[in-house]
């Protein structure tokens, strides 16, 4: 199988790679965030991915659109209404990425969290996997979350204090935080 993996951060692609190492899986990264606010934070997130893709030998496509207009019009300040939004932006592009480029199926690195909304993610892919005729590889790889963070920071990975967006930053209880409006 070749595998087109959407990866979020390096920390949540920490687990999912060694469960797709120890599975023999060829994958190859994908990071699409376009919802990750500030820009600075998109670089820092970033960065670490591809420190990590050189740390472990794979390729990643990277995609660099920040859409904070496009945010501005969708998101919707409820977490329940946004996430799903989120979700699909990725999850499409990642679907299509992957049908364009020849790729037999793909997943995603959201699937690690246990703060992510799992059953949704899953709908959204299989949605994703039928509307572009590429496979959609679920695997639970929410029992690495903990160990790839753990790597991640043992390595010095960038590790965020929110999931991305705006909204998501100004719930978020770090220190030191001037606060963002739209």
């Amino acid at each position: 199988m070749n595998l087109l993996l959407h990866i979020c951060c390096a920390p949540c692609a920490m687990g999912v790679i060694k469960r797709l190492n120890s599975e023999r899986i060829k994958y190859t990264g994908f990071c699409y965030n376009p919802n990750i606010h500030p820009e600075d934070e998109y670089r820092k997130r970033y960065d670490s991915v591809i420190s990590l893709s050189k740390d472990e030998s794979f390729e990643v496509i990277s995609n660099n659109d920040l859409m904070l207009e496009y945010w501005k019009e969708k998101l919707e300040p409820e977490k329940n209404k946004r996430c799903g939004v989120c979700y699909a932006l990725r999850l499409e592009k990642t679907a299509r990425t992957a049908k364009e480029k020849g790729f037999d199926a793909f997943t995603t690195t959201l699937l690690v969290s246990p703060w992510q909304d799992h059953e949704k993610i899953i709908e959204i892919a299989e949605t994703c996997s039928k509307k572009y005729g590429v496979y959609f590889l679920y695997m639970d790889f929410r029992p690495y979350y903990r160990e790839g963070k753990n790597e991640a920071y043992k390595r010095g990975y960038y590790l965020q204090k929110y999931c991305g967006c705006v909204y998501s930053y100004n719930e978020s209880d770090h220190k030191k935080k001037p606060v963002y409006k739209f």
